[in-house]
Parts: structure tokens; C-alpha cells; sequence
């Protein structure tokens, strides 16, 4: 006996499918709006009377520093794990311009954000966390709690001197291409002008916040803040360690 075979009209469709960016466009939109709400969408962006909520409650609001004019090999857009681990992989071949921006006030990324009491890695601590070897650390337990990990990310600062290059509650808002001088002119919301030979960003999926699109959000007059701006002085109990 003999088993059903795919049919060559169908693998054609899908390969035409697969090749046309009209046909994958569509099929983006059809999966997009079935996992929107029939009413309006699930998520809003914390923009307008919402902005508040994007606020970084572990920042220095008076934080201020004069502009940056220079000049460097690589700029990392990102402090989370993977701006971290290419910053220590350069470091380990010799480089010594290097520039990490993150809108952040320190390395961790999502892990810098999301404090909320309890959080937890879901991947195994041995296999989730790099550079463990290099920064002489091992994991207290098999799926590590978002303190000790954000520490990790902090080790790893440490370790491969990136403190020192890095620049915190900056954002970068324009990348510019120049193609006789081979060199990316980086633009950030605090009038820094650097030049780059490389640019790489690492923001990563989750350095957005999104809040549920509840009715009423913007004017309720209760206490309101996101798990990733968790609000320790409002729950009082289970503050991280700085």
C-alpha cells in the first residue's frame, strides 16, 4: 500500500506563495486580525494620557550628561543579553571603541524592565544564561529568578569593562549611512552625534510596552502601573536588591 503524496499543483502554490511579497503580506494581515479584538485592538502603546506608564521607575529623572561628539568601531544598539554577549565577544578579540546605547539605566534588558515579584526564567539556567564560564558564576538553581539573572547581566558589564563605554537613558533615533566615508553617523535624544564603522542592534521582541486596551484606562484615577515598571513603593513587600 501506498500512502497519500502532496500534490506538485499545491507545492507550486506555496512556493509562489512563499516568493511573492503581495501573497505574504496578505497572509500576515489574515493571522494579524484574527488575533485582534472584534471591538478595537487588545494592546495601546502608553502614548497620551497613557505616556506615564512608560516611565522608568529605577532611572535618576535628574540624570544629565553633556553630549557625546566621538567616534568608535562598533555601536550596540541594546544592553540586554544580546548586545552584551557581542560587546564581550569583541572585547575578547581586542576592541576597544566600542558603544553601547540602551534606554535603560543599567545591562539587563527585559530583565531590566520586568521585576515583578516572582518572575521567572522558563529555560534552563545553564543553557538561558551566557558567558557563565567567563564570568566565574553558576546558577542557584535550574530556572533562575529574574534578580539573579539581571545580576548575570551585570557581571558580565563588569567583567568585560562595558560600563565605561556604555551610555544609559539614551535612545537611539537616527541612523544615517554615509557611503563615501564608509561610517554610520548615530543620532540619540540626547544630541549625540557618534560615528560608527559597525552598527548592530540588539533591541530585542520585548522592548516595547504594551498596555491592555481597557476601557476607561486612561481616566481611572486609582493606582495603575505595568509588571514591567513594577512599583515597589506602591506593593511595599519583595523589593529586588539594587
Amino acid at each position: 500500500m501506498t500512502g497519500p503524496t502532496s500534490s506538485p499543483t499545491g507545492s507550486s502554490e506555496k512556493r509562489a506563495t512563499e516568493t511573492d511579497p503581495a501573497r505574504l503580506r496578505e497572509r500576515y494581515r489574515v493571522e494579524r486580525d484574527r488575533r485582534l479584538r472584534a471591538a478595537g485592538r487588545t494592546y495601546v502603546s502608553p502614548t497620551g494620557p497613557l505616556g506615564h506608564h512608560a516611565a522608568d521607575p529605577h532611572a535618576d529623572p535628574a540624570f544629565h550628561r553633556p553630549p557625546l561628539r566621538d567616534e568608535v568601531d562598533t555601536l550596540i544598539v541594546g544592553g540586554g543579553f544580546g548586545g552584551l554577549l557581542l560587546a564581550a565577544r569583541l572585547r575578547e578579540r581586542g576592541a576597544r571603541r566600542i558603544r553601547i546605547v540602551d534606554r535603560a539605566a543599567d545591562f539587563g534588558g527585559t530583565w531590566y524592565w520586568n521585576r515583578y515579584p516572582g518572575a521567572q526564567c522558563d529555560v534552563e539556567s545553564y543553557v538561558y544564561l551566557p558567558l557563565l564560564e567567563e564570568t566565574g558564576r553558576l546558577p542557584s538553581e535550574k530556572y533562575c529568578g529574574g534578580e539573579e539573572i539581571l545580576e548575570h547581566a551585570r557581571a558580565i558589564g563588569r567583567r568585560f569593562d562595558l560600563y565605561r563605554d556604555a551610555c544609559f537613558q539614551t535612545e537611539v533615533t537616527e541612523l544615517r549611512w554615509d557611503e563615501e566615508e564608509r561610517r554610520w553617523t548615530v543620532l540619540t535624544d540626547r544630541d549625540d552625534v557618534v560615528r560608527a564603522r559597525y552598527v548592530a542592534v540588539a533591541t530585542g521582541p520585548f522592548r516595547e510596552l504594551r498596555l491592555p486596551s481597557i476601557p476607561g484606562l486612561s481616566t481611572f484615577r486609582g493606582r495603575v502601573f505595568h509588571t514591567a515598571r513594577w512599583d515597589y513603593a506602591y506593593t511595599a513587600a519583595g523589593r529586588p536588591r539594587r
